[in-house]
């Protein structure tokens, strides 16, 4: 057994290094690519999840987990495309953190300022509950809308810094830049309609005005209510109504003469 260890050692280690290469290589050709796939579902998941004309707030709460769960893939993704680019040698470490350093193209930079923006992205979604007791709310809206520009940044990255696309990938890529346009031009169109009725109700709130009054029907009313109330005396109080003997009004009709009860079909 011990002769055959020393000849095993040598094919293990060999193997070992083949799939770590295998491995190294898939990740180096489709770590950016799942990054840019998960960074789509995150784009197109938040923007469908702020409909509210077709989608159910069950359907948007679903959305809104998908949209989270993309963002943390996407972080995920992109720290291994880095990790494995600055392994390899294909950038510096520098690079990683601030564009156009350690010698990199625009290609490259392209890559790093999506991949800031991706990380602000992350950060501003985890700390929403902080923005919304601030202030000022909307700079978490303003901050996080910056999605919008970290997704055409990595397309383009993707496009030119690696390796020749085939054209089905082209063609996926334009299918999904159509997608978010579409979606953003809905949002847009839906977000000019609340604000169109918003000002039609202020402004017919603003049209409501109570009738002008007069000063001199003012200064009228304030006379009459200035003026002393006359008192009641007593015996007016007490006093019958001229003309009344002191009984009921229906006791008070005379009753002319006898009553007599009609009999059935007579026609009286």
């Amino acid at each position: 057994m011990s002769s055959v260890a020393p000849l095993a050692d040598p094919a293990i280690g060999a193997a070992s290094a083949a799939v770590a290469g295998r491995v190294m290589a898939f990740l180096d050709c489709f770590a950016g690519v799942f990054t840019l796939l998960s960074l789509t579902a995150v784009v197109a998941c938040g923007l469908a999840a702020t409909d509210r004309l077709v989608l159910t707030p069950r359907l948007r709460v679903a959305l809104q987990s998908v949209h989270r769960a993309s963002a943390v893939a996407a972080l995920g993704f992109l720290a291994t495309h880095i990790t494995v680019k600055v392994a390899e040698r294909h950038a510096a470490p520098q690079t990683a953190v601030a564009p156009f350093t350690g010698g990199a193209g625009l290609a490259v930079s392209l890559g790093t300022i999506a991949a800031d923006l991706l990380v602000l992205i992350t950060a501003t979604g985890v700390l929403r509950g902080r923005f919304a007791g601030s202030r000022r709310p909307w700079l978490w809206r303003a901050l996080h809308a910056t999605a919008y520009a970290c997704w055409p940044v990595s397309l383009a990255h993707g496009l030119t810094a690696g390796r020749k696309a085939h054209p089905w990938v082209l063609w996926g890529y334009g299918l999904f830049a159509a997608l978010v346009a579409l979606a953003l031009l809905v949002r847009a169109l839906s977000y000019l309609g609340r604000r169109r009725n918003l000002s039609r109700r202020r402004r017919g709130a603003k049209a409501y005005r109570p009738a002008a009054v007069h000063p001199a029907a003012l200064a009228a009313l304030s006379e009459r209510s200035a003026r002393p109330a006359a008192p009641v005396t007593a015996a007016r109080r007490t006093a019958p109504l001229a003309g009344s003997t002191g009984q009921p009004r229906h006791a008070a009709r005379a009753v002319r003469g006898p009553l007599h009860l009609a009999r059935p079909g007579s026609g009286e």
